[in-house]
């Protein structure tokens, strides 16, 4: 740790300050905005804009960067930051403050790409977790101490609006003065949003639900304070105790998420935070209660943030996570937008207990779809390392922290395995999977060839780890082939592969992680083979783990029958190049395997 400080300090120096400031104005806008009399609704809009602004910038924030440079944009955008925040106090219109908010997210959400890519360039593999892990810290800690800051001047007056933009100011120059070379920007490969939904259902939902439970909290909390009457020291108080229960909770969460079904301790998270927030949403409590309120909703809300991306990474393989993570922060900061806009209404028609009514609805509506979703499901067999994270990192950030060796991702021409996955499950489907056709031979054969040859020399072995990445490997090793080399002894040249990566994944439980009907792909290898141990265990894997297909366990059957009957399959035998029996020459001569299987079925 030692050595990432020694290298990384400046960076890491210049976002606390960062947040040291961001953490004022987020909580100075709401005081400030309640003397200058905005009503809740304007106020809820105004915070709601900064987080527009933020979703915006993660998407344009790259471009700029690979345009002009990190120096460029962080120079820039940290100088329209500075600019913003003393241009509030002058211009005291609630439209005014949402269009500087809408500017002020989009510049922090640029600072935060440039500044971890930055990070993420300095460190070593060896060193990579470490610093991120520190830029984790160093942002929770400043923006605790934001709040202290609060407490040293007025809020009616200039000074708090000219403290933080000399702070963000100051946050450059170690940044910029550092005898650090800029890295080489590189942007993650989009990941489709109705893929993700499909790899994990409960992390997507998830991530939007707390958005806007983050966006309430972070965004509105001053402006309940004020509607609440209490004074800026104790608004001071609660926001701080949000980020120091979030601070003192990630470690033990995160060490509980490493050893049980992670979805239970989302749904008991989720309970336990709607649960708690009930209670001061319909009682007036003391200041103390509220406090330990704070602490818990904090405690809660940042953890739940770094469950779901682990959760959603569980079924992915290693070339996917930053695309998921990306996906995931976008759905994140879309659900960000909407929380403090639906806050500020139900605190309008339910007064300040609607700031912890709205939170312990989403809290409620989380835990419900994850207890449902826990009955579609069964857990991941095996669960990667949880990191902690905070709601204010960029995908880029997240995306590294997550990736097992501690490399980024390098963005490749090879198809990925989510891709591979959205291609053959959701673009190909069942109609496609047995019916075939040439046109679907020719799609596999144009986007896959490439692809199927680095598994055939073994360049995809590091796919067949966990749920989706496994199921992505046995679909270019058992099915692609089939289809790119059609009628050819090549279309078998992976099977070795495909059953010996099948049997490896039954015997670690990831087949369970897929669910019907992809979950088949896990037993068709057994299923092609010509070995009668293989049959029958494909049967019986069809028969125990495909409950509700019966079709399947039929053709099952009828493969293993073609074994029983001729030690091989007879359909094979031209494509290989073998003299059929006069056996085998009288079963394809009588309709082959259509015949079987229609025989079977007639019982």
């Amino acid at each position: 740790m030692l050595r990432v400080l020694a290298s990384s300090w400046p960076l890491l120096l210049g976002v606390m300050l960062l947040m040291v400031g961001n953490g004022v104005q987020g909580s100075l806008l709401g005081i400030r905005g309640s003397i200058e009399g905005f009503s809740v609704a304007q106020l809820s809009v105004v915070m709601s804009g900064y987080f527009v602004g933020f979703l915006f910038g993660s998407q344009v924030a790259p471009r700029m960067i690979r345009r002009v440079g990190h120096v460029r944009t962080f120079s820039a955008l940290g100088s329209l930051i500075s600019a913003v925040l003393v241009v509030y106090p002058v211009v005291p219109d609630w439209v005014a403050w949402t269009a500087l908010r809408v500017l002020i997210g989009f510049c922090f959400s640029g600072i935060y790409i440039t500044a971890e890519s930055w990070l993420n360039n300095m460190a070593t593999n060896e060193t990579r977790g470490q610093a991120l892990s520190a830029y984790m810290i160093v942002q929770m800690i400043g923006i605790i101490a934001s709040q202290a800051l609060l407490n040293v001047a007025d809020p009616s007056g200039f000074t708090l609006f000219v403290i933080p933009s000399v702070l963000v100011s100051l946050a450059f120059l170690p940044v910029l003065l550092a005898a650090v070379p800029a890295p080489t920007f590189t942007e993650t490969r989009p990941l489709s949003f109705r893929a993700l939904f499909r790899i994990s259902p409960l992390g997507c939902m998830g991530m939007l639900l707390t958005g806007g439970i983050f966006a309430a909290m972070f965004g509105m909390s001053s402006v309940w304070g004020s509607m609440a009457g209490l004074s800026v020291r104790q608004i001071s108080l609660f926001v701080g105790g949000i980020y120091v229960g979030g601070l003192l909770l990630q470690y033990p969460i995160g060490w509980a998420s490493d050893r049980i079904d992670r979805r239970r301790l989302i749904l008991g998270l989720s309970a336990l935070g709607g649960v708690a927030m009930l209670v001061p949403a319909a009682i007036d409590l003391p200041f103390g209660a509220v406090l330990a309120a704070g602490v818990l909703l904090g405690g809660v809300t940042n953890p739940l943030y770094s469950l779901l991306i682990a959760y959603t990474n569980d079924f992915l393989g290693k070339e996917d996570m930053a695309a998921a993570s990306a996906g995931l922060i976008f759905l994140n900061g879309l659900g960000a937008v909407f929380g403090p806009l639906a806050t500020g209404w139900i605190m309008q028609r339910a007064g300040p207990g609607g700031f912890f009514l709205v939170m312990a609805v989403l809290f409620l509506g989380l835990a419900a779809y994850a207890g449902w979703r826990m009955t579609r499901r069964a857990a991941p067999a095996g669960t990667g390392s949880y990191s902690t994270l905070a709601p204010t990192a960029s995908a880029l950030a997240v995306g590294a922290v997550f990736e097992k060796d501690g490399t980024p991702r390098k963005d490749t021409a090879m198809a990925t395995p989510v891709e591979v996955l959205d291609f053959w499950l959701r673009e190909i489907g069942p109609d496609g999977w047995y019916k075939g056709g040439d046109a679907i031979d020719a799609s596999v054969r144009d986007r896959y060839a490439d692809l199927w040859q680095a598994a055939h020399g073994g360049g995809l072995e590091h796919w067949a780890e966990g749920t989706a990445g496994t199921l992505a490997y046995l679909i270019v090793t058992d099915q692609f082939p089939r289809n790119i080399h059609r009628g050819t002894a090549l279309a078998f040249a992976t099977d070795a592969l495909a059953l010996a990566a099948a049997r490896r994944a039954v015997e670690a439980g990831w087949d369970m992680g897929a669910p019907e009907p992809e979950r088949q792909f896990f037993y068709m290898p057994f299923e092609h083979s010509e070995d009668l141990a293989d049959q029958d265990l494909a049967v019986r894997l069809m028969a125990e783990r495909m409950p509700s297909d019966p079709e399947m366990l039929l053709h099952a059957r009828a493969h293993r029958e073609m074994i029983a009957t001729f030690g091989r399959f007879p359909t094979r035998n031209a494509a290989l190049g073998r003299e059929s029996t006069a056996a085998e020459a009288a079963f394809l001569a009588g309709g082959g395997y259509a015949a079987l299987v229609e025989r079977l079925r007639a019982g």
